[in-house]
């Protein structure tokens, strides 16, 4: 039987539990009450055949905990920094316009003791993603780049167990027509729904002030109408107000520096 993606990972001494989500292989182990990990995202891993044998380049990570562990918890969470994302083709919204987009984030994995105050071991990325600088070299932030698009509708056809889909509202509420191909999402300000299998992320709005205004971004702490019943998995890792001024378009040739690690 094929072991669950997410959730409890029950700890014998000696023995080796391995995932493969995304593009994270990660090989968990308890020896002499040490908690040992290893992990990559190499694309081109070759597997031994021998299960007790790592390939070639992964090394285990050892942890010595306060208490005896007897289970860990692999639990989803968004990424640490803001996602650049890419709409699926240059958009304009004139004067007082509403669109939703959607757009799909790579989860990462947290895995933490179980020992009753669930401490963190580590976080590591289903997908590593390169980092990029939004903004200007005076005026920016760090963040990740992702292929991924954001669309007017979800289909089915791409859904992946370490994905989340994301609902976005975008509101023109300047005196202008806004040009846009890329926007800066925030998703360590999001909780995580599971709905029927699925991840979601609540909704997000963003409205627009004008190029020299920063743009209100609301999370709403909601799932859109259409989905009842979900349940929530997990919190946002930044627990501030549920909105913020901040910048988030840069408008079509606008100048953007990237550099990847």
């Amino acid at each position: 039987m094929t072991e669950p993606f997410w959730g409890t990972v029950k700890l014998e001494e000696g023995a080796i539990h391995r995932r493969k989500l995304g593009a994270l292989h990660l090989w968990l182990l308890m020896h002499e009450s040490e908690i040992w990990i290893a992990y990559t995202n190499d694309p081109d891993l070759i597997i031994p055949r021998e299960k007790e044998r790592l390939p070639r380049g992964v090394e285990w990570a050892r942890w010595a905990l306060k208490k005896r562990p007897r289970q860990l918890e692999l639990i989803p969470v968004l990424p640490d920094l803001p996602i650049i994302v890419h709409s699926e083709y240059p958009l304009r919204l004139t004067r007082d316009s509403n669109i939703q987009i959607f757009t799909r984030i790579p989860l990462w994995m947290r895995i933490a003791s179980g020992s009753g105050d669930d401490e963190i071991l580590i976080e590591l990325p289903t997908y590593e993603l390169s980092k990029t600088w939004f903004g200007t070299p005076m005026e920016g932030e760090l963040c990740y780049w992702s292929s991924t698009k954001a669309r007017r509708q979800l289909t089915r056809d791409i859904y992946r167990p370490n994905l989340i889909n994301c609902p976005i509202w975008i509101r023109n509420r300047s005196v202008e027509s806004l040009d846009f191909e890329k926007f800066c999402y925030r998703v360590e300000r999001l909780s995580i729904y599971k709905y029927e299998e699925e991840f979601w992320a609540d909704e997000t709005n963003i409205v627009y002030q004008g190029e020299e205004q920063h743009s209100e971004v609301r999370m709403t702490g909601r799932l859109p109408e259409q989905i009842r019943g979900a349940q929530r998995v997990n919190g946002p890792r930044k627990r501030i107000h549920k909105s913020l001024a901040t910048r988030t378009f840069r408008k079509i040739l606008d100048e953007t520096l990237f550099f990847t690690r």
